[in-house]
């Protein structure tokens, strides 16, 4: 079992989040929401273009300090991290996701895993 969290995994290209927001679908399991869409894998010779991308956000209107957004940041890349197992296994498709924290306050890290797991089960569910 992978738990690396590469930056061929990390979504930077700002063309593909604005996809996310013009075309991808969502679902909210609170206080998550996921921006996601999936696509067909276009280069198999290119281990980059198989991996799933991944963004996490958190709005500053909610949070001022950029200690508590990077703090809340850090948490959701661990959860993913540790759970991106639930992820379904396509050989032909990969996703592309942002995670969008919805909270007006800091919450523990169990109930961050807690909906971080119900989002991909749900996506797993849903999409294989």
């Amino acid at each position: 079992m992978d738990y690396r969290f590469p930056k061929t995994e990390r979504l930077k290209s700002s063309k593909k989040i604005e996809k996310l927001f013009s075309k991808g679908k969502t679902f909210t399991k609170y206080p998550l929401k996921i921006f996601f869409f999936s696509e067909p894998i276009q280069s198999e010779a290119n281990e980059n273009f198989k991996n799933n991308l991944i963004a996490f956000a958190v709005p500053k209107r909610s949070f001022k300090l950029a200690v508590d957004r990077n703090r809340i940041k850090r948490q959701l890349r661990e959860t993913y991290r540790l759970n991106k197992h639930l992820l379904p296994k396509n050989e032909d498709k990969r996703y592309t996701m942002l995670f969008l924290f919805l909270g007006k306050d800091k919450l523990p890290y169990a109930q961050l895993e807690k909906a971080m797991v119900g989002i991909l089960t749900k996506l797993r569910n849903e999409h294989t």
